[in-house]
């Protein structure tokens, strides 16, 4: 299965420079096996705080990435040192999101702009939740304007919250036409506990591509 790492970055004001000109140092995951792709940029919601998505083809190619390649790529980094605190989570993918690219490589590739969802799920309605996806949120998403592809993932440890990664031509799409006649549809009330949303415009500077981004 496809694993998605999530990473917030919280920074202040006067190392925010830093923290982006840092970033650039992920170019080096390019040449790894397993690397899919990584994409990122300032959240709209809170300017100071950086949102990292890095997609690998199994947990193998990732375990060997952390085990083999971070800390070398750290070392030549002084990122550290730019944020106030960092938050990682490591989803598994469920159910790919298809849009008008077939692979998340491709969606990454000319994606402008993220959506995510955060979603904690009540006890017994985790079945139908992962249901409602594949009925009706990705029917209506496929034909959703300017929709590029996305997943809709599960972190290991917490198996009621759930990631839903969408990528985009722009900002323009999707929420006035669609969401809110999907959210009718899947009976979000019903079956959410709490959701947290978050967008962002893709900083160029920080996508990172494999090298061989054909497959």
């Amino acid at each position: 299965m496809m694993i998605i790492k999530v990473i917030t970055c919280k920074v202040s004001e006067e190392s925010k420079e830093d923290f982006f000109e840092e970033q650039k140092i992920w170019k080096a995951l390019s040449p790894l096996n397993g690397f899919l792709g990584q994409v990122g940029g300032w959240s709209n919601k809170e300017p100071l705080t950086a949102c990292i998505f890095a997609f690998w083809e199994n947990q193998e190619a990732y375990q060997y990435f952390m085990e083999k390649a971070h800390d070398e790529i750290l070392l030549h980094s002084n990122q550290s040192s730019t944020y106030k605190s960092i938050d990682v989570t490591l989803y598994e993918e469920s159910v790919t999101i298809p849009g008008s690219e077939k692979k998340i490589i491709h969606a990454i590739e000319d994606s402008k702009y993220v959506r995510v969802a955060m979603a904690q799920v009540k006890p017994d309605h985790v079945d139908h939740f992962i249901d409602m996806q594949k009925t009706i949120w990705n029917p209506g998403m496929m034909v959703a304007e300017g929709f590029l592809g996305g997943s809709f993932a599960i972190p290991k440890k917490r198996m009621r919250d759930f990631l839903v990664f969408t990528c985009w031509e722009n900002e323009r799409f999707y929420v006035e036409k669609h969401f809110p006649v999907l959210v009718t549809s899947a009976k979000m009330q019903t079956h959410v506990q709490k959701i947290k949303g978050e967008e962002l415009v893709l900083e160029e500077a920080w996508r990172v591509l494999p090298c061989n981004n054909g497959t």
